[in-house]
């Protein structure tokens, strides 16, 4: 049964008889509020003052004829008033005539009643157009409370918290249903605890416990159905696990919250404004119960996702943290060979800055290039799901060769296709094989030039001297004193190999003294000199001056620098002008405690067969008769008692490069 407020009637007569009667009539048939006007001024001045309050008047019966003002101006002020221009007016009117009856329809009144007029007859039509009047008040109500409701929705669905979404949903339940007090308690194990609880303004929380089979709560739990009661302290279902706070409950309404066809909350509101709760309150409750689950439910979902996403991330951060961890370069790419990550090692390595080179493939980045690397292999892998392995190796900045062994892994699950490539420098390591396997073959030729050097200089010495004696005791026109000089000249380069060789195999302590690199080199420079520009060789000096100090046995390195030189002089001796050596110095590019030293010719290069055996003893590149073999041997010792690396870097037609590595010494 819809209900209706009582309602307010002005009632505008000039006839103070006529006025009262009507007053009273309405007031003892109907229960009407009235309110009275004896002129048309005077009705203005009432409905302006009401509008002032906020008071409203739901009819007015108007007496058309009236002095000052009539009643059709009376009309017509209403029906021009922004705020009054649809209230209900009822025309009164002694006359008859069907003209008064169309002026007045005209005018916008929405009844004519003609005096005299019957009582019940004008009591059954202001019930009428009260009724009507009240119906379109309803539903304005109830469209607004829709619009509310839709409104409202929106502002809960677009918080991803839940507390937030609870939050809202009570303190805007009041501008769908005017309500004072409104709750919202969700499941807990296995009972409700209000998570959000407003009254008159103040949201509250930390609210006590409610059990899901007591009371009505209970029964909107287990029956999954939405309740209202105007009158609840006269049900018997209404107990204290109802009572939202301690005020008092005049009236209550609550909605299940469902979810997957599971009760997990509860909606209520408490002592509604003005009216008891209607049927059309419960459907309001039920949708915006609806609109709370779907808010919640996506909620729960965003966090879930949201911290699944922090799980996530702190397991990339932890893989990250591994992979930047491993000091060979680990990079990812797609079937585009796109770049996807890369750890710090091959960051370092590049200085990359990836988030400025987004969606550019590997070989681009790193080689500059603008189609896949001809050595890489990694296409198996994308292609093929192999796990391919190769060697790379290049001529570094240094001048020094690196060498890298390099893998690819297929990334499984994925499409389309990724991979894993893991670098790893192998060129220490073949460093070291290299220095071992020389140390080992220098070892044992030294041990055997040691007992072959002992064996020989002993006859060697009888020979070289009776050699000499004879040749002071033959006449130089005798036939036989050129082959007692070739004898003598024999035995003495013997004499001199013999020498080369115990200097080889001696293992004697270096005294070394702290001091300057690049004097070293430029002494020694002086010394060849002239070599030089008898040969027409053009010699330019790179050397850092900053460079510390180390400490080493200079007359041995001075025998290592001269023999280097040499060497390169030997080399450019049959080589086309322009003909260069270079000799630079400075910090090691790949290790910051040593300095580096390169002899550098653009003669005409060693063929790779040969280079691999250049610091064996006896091994020579010169013609027969102008070297013994022993002087790269003898330098390669040299620097290896001083703690030091040699290398050599050759190639036919583009010249040789000698390197040398010495520790700094940091000692003051």
């Amino acid at each position: 049964m819809s209900y209706f407020p009582s309602a307010h009637i002005l009632v505008v007569d000039d006839e103070p008889e006529i006025l009262e009667s009507l007053v009273d009539y309405l007031t003892k048939k109907a229960d009407y509020q009235l309110s009275q006007a004896e002129n048309g001024r005077e009705a203005i001045r009432f409905l302006k003052q009401s509008v002032e309050d906020g008071v409203e008047v739901d009819l007015v019966l108007l007496d058309m004829r009236m002095p000052i003002m009539s009643g059709l101006q009376v009309l017509a002020w209403i029906r021009k008033h922004p705020l009054l221009r649809y209230m209900r007016v009822v025309l009164l009117t002694a006359a008859a005539g069907s003209n008064e009856k169309v002026d007045a329809l005209a005018a916008g009144a929405d009844d004519y009643i003609t005096k005299p007029y019957y009582p019940q007859e004008l009591l059954a039509r202001v019930q009428t157009i009260l009724r009507t009047q009240q119906l379109e008040k309803q539903l304005q109500r109830q469209g607004q409370q829709l619009e509310s409701l839709n409104k409202v929705g929106r502002s809960v669905a677009a918080h991803l918290e839940s507390g937030k979404v609870l939050q809202t949903a009570v303190s805007e339940f009041h501008s769908i249903i005017p309500i004072s007090c409104a709750t919202i308690s969700l499941l807990e194990k296995g009972k409700l605890r209000r998570k959000a609880a407003v009254t008159y303004g103040e949201l509250f929380d930390d609210l006590p416990l409610q059990t899901t089979d007591d009371g009505i709560t209970g029964e909107v739990f287990n029956s999954k159905t939405a309740v209202f009661l105007n009158d609840p302290n006269s049900d018997s279902r209404f107990t204290a696990n109802d009572h939202p706070l301690s005020s008092p409950v005049d009236d209550l309404i609550m909605a299940p919250l469902i979810m997957r066809n599971k009760v997990v909350g509860i909606i209520s509101g408490y002592n509604k404004a003005k009216e008891p709760f209607t049927p059309f309150d419960l459907e309001l409750i039920t949708s915006f119960a609806s609109s709370i689950s779907d808010s919640l439910s996506n909620a729960w979902q965003f966090q879930k996702g949201r911290q699944r996403q922090q799980e996530l991330l702190k397991s990339r951060n932890t893989l990250q943290a591994l992979i930047d961890g491993i000091p060979h370069p680990i990079y990812t790419i797609n079937d585009k060979w796109e770049l996807l990550s890369v750890n710090k090692s091959k960051i370092d390595q590049y200085d990359l800055q990836l988030d400025k080179q987004p969606g550019r493939p590997c070989y681009a980045v790193f080689y500059d290039r603008q189609e896949p690397c001809t050595h890489c292999r990694a296409a198996e892998t994308l292609l093929q799901q192999k796990s391919p392995k190769w060697v790379v190796k290049w001529q570094a900045d240094d001048h020094l060769f690196r060498e890298w062994e390099v893998e690819a892994y297929p990334i499984p699950m994925w499409s389309p296709p990724r991979a894993v490539v893991l670098w790893q420098d192998r060129t220490e390591r073949r460093r070291l094989e290299t220095s071992l396997l020389q140390a080992g073959k220098l070892a044992a030729i030294g041990q055997l030039a040691a007992g072959v050097a002992h064996e020989i200089n002993n006859p060697l010495t009888a020979v070289n001297a009776n050699a000499q004696l004879l040749k002071m005791t033959i006449p130089r026109d005798d036939e036989n004193y050129e082959s007692v000089e070739l004898i003598a000249l024999g035995g003495e380069r013997a004499a001199k190999v013999v020498r080369g060789l115990l200097d080889f195999a001696r293992q004697e302590e270096y005294r070394l003294d702290r001091g300057d690199i690049n004097k070293s080199l430029q002494g020694t420079l002086s010394l060849v000199q002239y070599q030089m520009n008898s040969a027409k060789i053009e010699v330019s000096q790179q050397l850092d001056e900053g460079l510390p100090f180390i400490a080493a046995s200079w007359e041995h390195l001075k025998s290592v620098w001269i023999n280097l030189f040499l060497n390169a002089r030997d080399a450019l001796q049959n080589a086309p002008a322009p003909r260069r050596i270079e000799v630079i110095t400075r910090l090691a590019p790949d290790d910051e405690d040593e300095i580096q030293i390169l002899v550098r010719d653009n003669g005409g290069g060693i063929p790779a067969a040969k280079l691999a055996h250049i610091f064996e003893p006896f091994y020579t590149t010169k013609e027969p008769g102008r070297g013994t073999g022993l002087g790269l041997a003898t330098s390669h010792r040299i620097i290896q008692q001083h703690g030091g690396s040699i290398n050599v870097i050759s190639a036919l037609n583009e010249g040789t490069t000698f390197i040398i590595q010495l520790i700094i010494d940091k000692q003051e």
